[in-house]
């Protein structure tokens, strides 16, 4: 390729190359900012460092003495043998040390951070893909903006823990269905299955993803008036979700969700536990709300757009999966009874953002508009404004 052909191809590209610049630039700046004063290695990333040295062909006691030598100078305690690798609520969460494997053998403990690295970038791209194309390149940066920017995000999604491969499928759910809604196909409904079968076994938010479909289903029959053509895609990840969910708490029964409830409620029974919830809920956003204004403003934002758009254009298929994703978080949260950060709705951010960029495109088409009618104004009046900006194309929103 010659050089004037490489530069008209780079002033053909110009916007999408600048979005990309922005998109990584952004990401690495966050990442280098979060490697540099916070931690890698979270009480949960024990129990995966255990099993990527099991996997990896150590004996339980050498996994876990390998384990104690990473974990005790952060001040994290590696529980005996029976309880590192028989907690049930972990158990089921093999495909993240699986994938670690050939890391951690390469680089040590460390190379638990090679997984969650990757998917995050993959994650990155991904999501990135997905706002240009739908919605344009400068809501593609405003939305990426935020993501990229909130520290909480990058922590759990780079940090040793199952947040961002969770994230990763369910984008790759997503693509899945909307592939299918376009052309079905039954390997398409396959593909959604093992995305949400490989979520499940990844860290137990499977319900965020078939809460999202199924209310893209539900609410999207009501609005149209018919049934809608989310409905395969809605019972393939559903049932799939609850099948996981029911399949491992027979495999692993060492943990109860319902103990779990009930102790977090201080509650001796379901039904006065279930009463509990509202103050439980109001606690948890209390102080989700808190630490985000104290630490990280910016994720609010992005939560406060997603969740004012799903309000403002209710009609929109973006607000139902949003809101089926909420209802799963919520579940998850409550019956956990703790406070995370939103470390929990993780899983579902797709769903926020892809809500965030509704609004978002929606003001920027209306800014755009306002600027045209002006110069319109101005034209027809046979004046110029000299302070009025040309119109920047703004994509319409997918419906």
């Amino acid at each position: 390729m010659t050089g004037s052909a490489i530069v008209a191809y780079i002033r053909a590209r110009s916007g999408a190359i600048l979005t990309w610049a922005i998109v990584a630039a952004t990401f690495l700046i966050t990442y280098v900012t979060f490697i540099r004063w916070y931690r890698f290695f979270f009480p949960d990333s024990r129990y995966y460092l255990a099993m990527a040295y099991l996997f990896g062909g150590a004996d339980p006691e050498t996994a876990r003495d390998l384990t104690v030598d990473f974990a005790d100078p952060r001040g994290i305690p590696v529980p005996p043998v029976d309880d590192l690798f028989g907690w049930g609520l972990v158990q089921p969460r093999v495909v993240y040390p699986v994938l670690s494997v050939p890391f951690v053998k390469l680089f040590g403990a460390y190379g638990l951070a090679v997984v969650p690295l990757l998917a995050a970038v993959a994650l990155t791209i991904l999501l990135t893909l997905i706002l240009m194309r739908r919605y344009g390149n400068v809501v593609a940066v405003a939305t990426m903006l935020l993501v990229n920017g909130s520290l909480f995000l990058m922590s759990f999604h780079t940090g040793m823990l199952t947040e961002s491969l969770s994230g990763l499928f369910a984008v790759l759910a997503l693509l899945a269905a909307w592939r299918w809604l376009e052309r079905p196909s039954p390997w398409l409904l396959v593909a959604m299955g093992a995305a949400t079968a490989a979520s499940a076994f990844t860290r137990q938010a499977t319900l965020i993803m078939a809460g999202a479909f199924v209310m893209a289903w539900l609410l999207g029959s009501l609005v149209g008036r018919r049934n809608s053509p989310w409905m395969w895609p809605a019972i393939v990840v559903g049932g799939t979700a609850v099948g996981c969910q029911v399949l491992q708490s027979l495999v692993f029964p060492s943990f109860s969700q319902l103990d779990q409830f009930l102790k977090q409620a201080g509650a001796e029974t379901l039904g006065e536990a279930i009463l509990r919830v509202p103050a439980m809920l109001l606690h948890i956003l209390a102080s989700d709300a808190a630490a985000m204004m104290r630490a990280d403003r910016t994720l609010l934002f992005l939560i406060g757009l997603a969740v004012a758009s799903m309000i403002l254009f209710w009609r929109r298929t973006e607000s139902h999966l949003l809101l089926g994703a909420i209802l799963g978080i919520a579940l998850y949260n409550v019956t956990n009874g703790t406070p995370t950060q939103f470390r929990y709705a993780t899983p579902g951010l797709v769903f926020y953002v892809l809500a965030a960029a509704v609004i978002i495109a929606h003001t920027a088409d209306r800014v755009t508009k306002a600027i045209a009618d002006r110069r319109n104004r101005s034209m027809a009046e046979g004046t110029t404004d000299p302070a009025a900006p040309s119109a920047a194309s703004a994509a319409e929103p997918a419906g």
